[in-house]
């Protein structure tokens, strides 16, 4: 399979993966499932999900790849991508565009939109050659992007991309 193929595929799998991952505590709450998926609506809490599904992508291409490409890496870069975009993008748009009223097909398009831009990302990385480093840097870069994640679900500062304005709370439901 190319890896054009590849990515459009990947695209697809990521918002597949995502609308899976964004339910897991809402199904089993628990302390583990608080560090890794979201625990409210709040716009920062999604960022578990951008996360959670580019891993998993990432271990899914390392182990199709095995070697000779840097996929965690180029994965760590896309997440960031992915979240850098629908926050600069989503977060304008939900609190003063759609004063905080949720519209699906508005939050999918910008999903949507920040997956493939973050896809084309990962798709110019992993024409690069490889190098190890690299890819052990992908390794710490998914592990800060969780702790980052983790801390704020305990100690969410008190700022409207952490409040759940469906819940009106910040943290934990």
């Amino acid at each position: 399979m190319t890896l054009k193929k590849w990515k459009i595929i990947s695209v697809i799998f990521i918002f597949l993966v995502s609308a899976f991952l964004h339910f897991i505590y809402d199904w089993i709450p628990s302390f583990f499932t608080s560090l890794f998926f979201p625990v409210n609506e709040s716009i920062w809490e999604h960022n578990k999900i951008i996360v959670g599904s580019f891993l998993i992508l990432a271990i899914i291409e390392k182990i199709y790849y095995k070697k000779g490409k840097n996929v965690i890496f180029a994965e760590a870069i896309s997440a960031l991508v992915c979240m850098i975009i629908v926050m600069l993008i989503f977060t304008p748009v939900y609190l003063y565009i759609l004063k905080t009223n949720d519209n699906m097909i508005v939050t999918f398009a910008i999903f949507i939109i920040a997956i493939i831009i973050s896809q084309i990302v990962s798709y110019y990385l992993l024409q690069k050659e490889y190098h190890p480093r690299l890819e052990e840097l992908g390794v710490i870069l998914f592990v800060i992007f969780f702790l980052i994640n983790i801390i704020f679900t305990y100690y969410p500062p008190k700022l409207a991309i952490f409040y759940d304005y469906t819940n009106q709370i910040y943290g934990l439901k």
